[in-house]
């Protein structure tokens, strides 16, 4: 078979197995499935292996929860968990339950539970705000409210309404989930590969949202919904600056690069995805798991590899040792972990019973992410049971990590499971039951639990530069809830003078919350000692541009930040340009540019900026001339800069300017750059003209002939006659469609063919 459809089918039969073999085998399930019984919780914390120095606690386990998948501390240091009992195949029963956790005594342990809401199909995310709780349950989001005292919501009122709602058939293992605070005051969410399109019930104006593809925050005070870049399974997290992260099965730690209103300004330009793997040992990365493999997976495995049965030969045809079910990505940013833990991420493994960590660390105007030198070959955490399921995590009140073990003896999805394999295993087994952990370090002395919502709101703006993140974020919340005016000197003086970062961070995007920001309050965090403060406050900035005009004061100190020393601020600064309406701004944002052309990201943010000053960012680059690695230099172009020129040529012709494209053929009136003239025609191609149209004056016309010469000598570099090739594609088949047709033999090198 050598069709490209049969190259095509063979690919698939390798990646999926063979789909035209034969049926997998009968196997003896008592023979071939033994089964490893469940642990107790009073023996759980024996299975369990964490790295030295560490120590576990069982914080809450069955009766009291079954099946928890998410968690939230509310003010007072109860913790409400969401359980799906009705994973993974009894939707329709509406088994799924909120419950609330009390610790009645204070000695760490939770002992009483009472159910706050239930009837809930696959409920999968849950955050506390003003004294209720917004639940995911797909395909909605439900804000839940307790109205007389008891303890039991009475109030449930449908929010949004649409998850999932393209979908033919739902993903149990791609529902929204993960519902966290932000910096900036907003609610946020993971929509997951299920998508959706969005009904808004709470803000009538506001029209159908899609988010296939986009994760979403809303103001829970409005309910106003807003779209953000998407892409991960389950989990989702900021770190203490508020950079987010993400995760799917095989892809254990993603970070975001922008944010996505950034990439819908310029529509001639299409910005490279946002979601980006971080990890240094890739995205699938070896695991160690404590558990042994349980024998159904072992012979799914089998199968596959054989083409007995269908799905992904993973891990080089090995049944474990790398992720396959990663889930859950969280920041840590407590308090009582040792110096060095803090903004560690941690994912788990729930195929591989195992909790995994990396050190997050900046890289160019990203981060990178990489095992500890002591953690080479080991987990931060696994357990030798292989009911052990970390599914989610949590940041404490007490500055402790929290863990949750949905734990299930099967949490494969059950579409996964060959019907021969299938039959014989109980997708149900362990519904009843659950554990939340607490990882705390040696010797750690409690706290007692914080009864925040009795706080006075002058004391909630200390705790904006508390070292624990859920005081800080809690406050936040709590102040944002309350709206309480009075205390807004407060919290600017705590901008201008905490001795914190991330206190003059909060407070900063606390004055926002309360609608009390000022220009003057921009302008202080702008020359602020800490880069992240800097950076955060260009943001803001963005608010201070009434019609995209800053004010001489504001502009004066934007400009100043092109030379930034921190790269991240610049980044910043390069998409804040593209909000602003000034004579000056393509020149700063060439600045920006010329900070870090090889990096991809600074070149895509300026990019994405130029939806004006496309041909004046041409004249300026393609004539700059500084030495050093990385930049335009003057015997040539770097690879880096030619690429940013041909991205410059592609959006002139795409956006079909004259004054714009009139600097590019200015350019190529003096050059023979194929890669600059491919681009432009590309673009113009795009807006539906042609390089004929344009060129009134000829300035190309010595072009196709000289590409005429090039692709046709056979001593001239692949790459060069590529270049010329793609050029003489923009003609007529008249003018080049026998010189070219004389390429297609098999004399010629691949790439040219």
């Amino acid at each position: 078979m050598t069709t490209k459809f049969g190259l095509a089918l063979v690919a698939v039969c390798l990646f999926l197995g063979n789909p035209l073999s034969a049926t997998p085998p009968e196997i003896d399930a008592a023979k071939e499935l033994p089964r490893f019984p469940a642990v107790e919780p009073k023996d759980a914390v024996k299975t369990i292996q964490i790295k030295k120095g560490f120590q576990v606690e069982v914080a809450a386990s069955e009766p009291l929860i079954g099946s928890p998948v998410a968690m939230c501390f509310d003010e007072n240091g109860r913790l409400f968990v969401c359980e799906m009992i009705d994973y993974s195949e009894r939707r329709d029963e509406h088994l799924g339950k909120i419950v609330m956790l009390e610790d009645t005594d204070g000695d760490g342990k939770f002992d009483k539970s009472s159910i706050f809401a239930d009837n809930l199909a696959w409920p999968t995310a849950l955050f506390c705000y003003d004294g209720g709780l917004y639940v995911g349950s797909t395909p909605d989001l439900i804000y839940f409210k307790d109205i007389d005292g008891d303890g039991k919501a009475d109030l449930r009122k449908v929010i949004y309404t649409g998850f999932g709602n393209t979908k033919d058939r739902l993903n149990v293992q791609a529902l929204m989930n993960t519902l966290i605070w932000g910096l900036d005051n907003r609610i946020h969410g993971a929509t997951a590969p299920n998508g959706g399109v969005l009904t808004n019930l709470a803000f009538k104006t506001q029209k159908p949202l899609d988010l296939r593809t986009r994760d979403f925050y809303f103001d829970p005070r409005s309910h106003e919904l807003f779209p953000e870049n998407g892409g991960g399974q389950h989990g989702l997290s900021f770190d203490t600056w508020g950079r987010r992260y993400a995760t799917s099965n095989s892809r254990h730690i993603m970070s975001y690069m922008y944010d996505a209103k950034y990439a819908e300004r310029n529509l001639s330009y299409a910005m490279p995805g946002a979601l980006v793997d971080i990890p240094v040992d890739g995205p699938a990365a070896e695991v160690y798991r404590l558990s042994p493999e349980e024998p159904w997976r072992v012979i799914r495995t089998k199968w596959r590899v054989s083409g007995a049965a269908s799905g992904p030969i993973e891990g080089g045809g090995r049944a474990s040792g790398y992720f396959t079910g990663a889930t859950g990505v969280t920041i840590y940013k407590g308090d009582a972990f040792p110096e060095g833990f803090l903004n560690n991420a941690f994912i788990g493994d729930a195929g591989g019973n195992l909790v995994h960590r990396k050190l997050v660390k900046p890289n160019d105007v990203g981060v990178t992410a990489m095992r500890p030198d002591d953690e080479q070959k080991v987990e931060f955490l696994a357990s030798s049971d292989t009911w052990f399921r970390p599914v989610q995590f949590a940041n404490g009140p007490d500055g402790a990590f929290y863990v949750i073990d949905m734990y299930r003896e099967v949490i494969e999805h059950p579409w996964s499971l060959p019907e021969q394999l299938k039959k014989h295993i109980d997708l149900n087994s362990g519904n009843n039951r659950g554990r939340i952990y607490r990882v705390v370090p040696d010797n750690f002395k409690r706290r007692a639990t914080p009864q925040l919502g009795k706080a006075s709101s002058a004391d909630l703006v200390k705790l904006l530069e508390h070292a624990n993140s859920w005081h800080r974020e809690t406050a936040s919340r709590l102040l944002f809830e309350r709206q309480d005016k009075s205390v807004v000197p407060a919290v600017r003086d705590l901008s201008e003078h905490s001795k914190s970062a991330l206190g003059r961070l909060h407070a900063m995007w606390m004055l926002d919350g309360l609608s009390a920001l000022t220009e003057k309050d921009v302008l202080t965090a702008l020359v602020d000692a800490d880069a992240h403060v800097r950076e955060h406050a260009v943001k803001l900035s963005e608010k201070f541009m009434p019609a995209g005009k800053p004010s001489e004061a504001l502009w004066s100190r934007l400009q100043s930040l092109s030379n930034d020393p921190s790269l991240e601020v610049v980044y910043q600064l390069a998409f804040t340009l593209g909000e602003v309406k000034n004579a000056e701004r393509t020149k700063v944002l060439a600045q920006c540019l010329f900070r870090d052309v090889p990096s991809q990201w600074m070149r895509a943010a300026v990019l994405s900026s130029l939806s004006e000053g496309v041909g004046e960012m041409f004249a300026i680059t393609s004539k700059h001339k500084a030495g050093g690695e990385g930049w335009f230099v003057a015997n040539g172009l770097s690879q880096s800069g030619k690429e940013f020129l041909e991205d410059l040529a592609r959006i002139a012709g795409a956006q079909n300017r004259p004054s714009e494209i009139a600097a590019v053929l200015e350019y190529l009136d003096k050059s023979t750059d194929f890669g600059v003239m491919n681009a432009l025609g590309d673009g113009l191609k795009r807006a539906g003209s042609s390089l004929g149209n344009v060129d009134k004056n000829g300035s190309t016309k010595n072009f196709f002939s000289k590409a005429a010469e090039i692709a046709a000598d056979t001593k001239a570099d692949a790459d060069a006659r590529v270049n010329a090739i793609q050029l003489l594609g923009l003609t007529t088949f008249e003018t080049s469609g026998a010189a070219l047709l004389n390429l297609l033999n098999l004399k010629e090198p691949q790439s040219v063919q």
